[in-house]
């Protein structure tokens, strides 16, 4: 099945029995056959397979040494059905003429009909004479008048997979690569897609690279290898794909908006403000644009900078999509308000995006300390949208953060009976219940999602941290927080987990690393900090341990949410117990 799926990547226009294109008989014909030729082809584009074969047979009987019109009839018995007959037809222009184009015709379609018989062996030795007489002929002509035909050399690569050989199949598209190389790395790009869909990841970057290689201006195969090996975090290789998409196409907005990305993960502020702002310029979509970019900035943790970028374009557009991006950044910024303001003018017409935006409003008016105002906006919806997870989800928070987290555990339960296989409402049950206390049925919610779906990283996380919050199995918190870690390195939620596990079995310079890099990529949050502090502080860097507390105590008073009741007394706490210590927050 595997080679299947590959031969179908290769020849999905190249039916086994479509005709090649056929040069008409040479005038030298006599006028009785050529005409019932002309027919032929007439009834062939009128997909009348039939006709052509009485056509074709009238030319063959009106002029029977004519190789060109043996390899007509002998596809036109393959269309109708009759592959013996095709067979016999192509050999007969064969001996006709043995070196000539229409000898590499009929040894194409007895390559074709041998694999359609899976007769491998056979169908290999006839494709490579037909390619061996194309090769030979274009060799004495000028260029363009014995011209190659692709579907030679693609045929014999999905022989070759058909019979389990990739990489003599890689070298049969080389070799059509060498000689049409536009035709080829489309072939090996293709391959290498498929390649991709079955996660061999490996072999599809080796063939994308082919592909480059044999025809430098297959932007397609630039941005496939881009793209996989940014998935992949091989970020050096990504950035030279992209570059080389750009070097032929200067004006992509994506390989330029990618191009901003990496920049901004190598740290380079002013190369991203750049290749962002000129694809932003060269983008037909604006707003689109824009909203690509703030998003790039937001994942940086650079709310500011998306927040600009958003301004700047609802000067020029009132578009729902910059208003949605406005939100998350002041939302972002801990400007409550302002956020929620923002996510109440969108209106889009496109009930995803204004249902996302209602979602989003709803959690920040909770936030703000608006509880009521926001279920006032959330009940209506869901009168209208009662299965819509986004909506009943944030009515769950609404009552966590207005200090009613038993009902929103009967909330999420009661949705949770509607819509058993909703992973999302199960994941936030499992929070609703840690926050009404019930730490034990949260992780046995949280270990059901990993039941039915053992990939699940948040899930792992939840469970894993669990445990080391209260120094409990940590072997197998760690296991499962390191899972967590592999599949999403840049979490700075998993990577806080990992720092704490690693803390708490006294290994302090791998935890202080860690939690650096949590901080780093998550941004100042109060648990991160606190958590970091500690690892300071028990290094004996108390004056470290000192600063990262005040930032958390700083970062509260912004409005950072508390992951548990108290948390302020608890880090002011270690702040007074440090020699010297005070509770002044830090400054920026």
């Amino acid at each position: 099945m595997a080679h299947l799926l590959l031969i179908a990547a290769l020849l999905a226009a190249v039916p086994l029995v479509a005709p090649p294109v056929q040069a008409a008989p040479q005038p030298k014909a006599s006028a009785r056959a050529y005409a019932q030729y002309l027919r032929g082809r007439q009834a062939e584009q009128q997909s009348d397979w039939r006709r052509a074969l009485e056509a074709y047979r009238a030319a063959v009987e009106a002029d029977p040494r004519a190789a060109s019109l043996r390899v007509a009839l002998a596809e036109a018995w393959a269309r109708n059905g009759n592959l013996d007959r095709a067979d016999a037809e192509a050999r007969r222009a064969i001996e006709i003429d043995e070196a000539g184009p229409a000898a590499a015709e009929a040894w194409l379609i007895l390559g074709r009909t041998a694999a359609i018989d899976r007769r491998t062996a056979e169908s290999e030795a006839a494709l490579r004479k037909a390619i061996g007489i194309q090769v030979a002929l274009a060799a004495k002509r000028p260029p363009g008048q014995a011209p190659l035909d692709p579907d030679l050399w693609r045929l014999l690569a999905q022989v070759k997979l058909e019979a389990g050989d990739v990489p003599a199949a890689i070298v049969v598209l080389e070799d059509l690569a060498s000689r049409l190389p536009t035709e080829g790395a489309v072939a090996l790009r293709e391959l290498g897609r498929i390649h991709a869909e079955r996660k061999e990841l490996d072999a599809a970057a080796a063939l994308y690279r082919k592909a480059v290689a044999a025809e430098r201006r297959d932007t397609e195969a630039w941005r496939y290898l881009a793209e996989l090996e940014e998935s992949r975090r091989h970020f050096d290789e990504a950035r030279r794909a992209w570059e080389g998409l750009v070097r032929q196409d200067s004006d992509d907005p994506d390989a330029l908006l990618a191009l901003g990305r990496l920049s901004l993960r190598a740290g380079d502020t002013a190369g991203a403000r750049a290749f962002f702002a000129q694809a932003v310029h060269l983008s037909p979509d604006e707003a689109a644009a824009r909203v690509r970019v703030a998003f790039a900035w937001l994942d940086a943790r650079r709310p500011a900078e998306a927040l600009a970028v958003a301004d700047a374009g609802l000067r020029r557009h009132a578009d729902p999509r910059l208003l949605y991006a406005r939100g998350l950044a002041l939302r972002e910024e801990r400007r409550w308000d302002e956020a929620a303001a923002s996510f109440g003018a969108v209106a889009s017409g496109d009930p995803d995006v204004d249902l996302a935006a209602l979602a989003a409003r709803v959690s920040v008016l909770a936030q703000a300390g608006r509880s009521a105002e926001a279920l006032a906006l959330l009940d209506p919806a869901l009168v209208q949208n009662p299965r819509e997870l986004r909506l009943i989800t944030a009515r769950a928070y609404v009552l966590e953060k207005a200090g009613r987290a038993a009902e929103a555990v009967t909330w999420l339960t009661q949705a949770l009976a509607a819509q058993p296989r909703a992973g999302r409402l199960r994941f936030a049950l499992g929070v609703a219940q840690e926050r009404a206390g019930d730490r034990a049925g949260a992780i046995r919610t949280m270990q059901s999602i990993l039941e039915g779906a053992p990939d699940d990283a948040e899930a792992m996380n939840f469970v894993g941290y669990s445990w080391a919050e209260k120094g409990e199995r940590l072997d197998e918190a760690e296991k499962l927080v390191r899972s967590a870690v592999d599949m999403d390195p840049d979490n700075g939620s998993y990577l806080d987990s990992l720092g704490w596990i690693l803390f708490q079995r006294g290994d302090l310079p791998a935890a202080i690393s860690t939690l650096e890099r949590a901080e780093a990529l998550a941004g100042p949050e109060p648990t991160i900090l606190e958590h970091l502090g500690d690892a300071y502080r028990r290094a004996g860097r108390e004056a470290d341990a000192t600063k990262a507390w005040r930032r958390a105590l700083q970062v509260l008073d912004e409005g950072a949410e508390p992951d548990l009741p108290g948390q302020r007394a608890v880090i002011e706490k270690k702040l007074r117990d440090l020699p010297g210590g005070d509770v002044r927050p830090a400054r920026r």
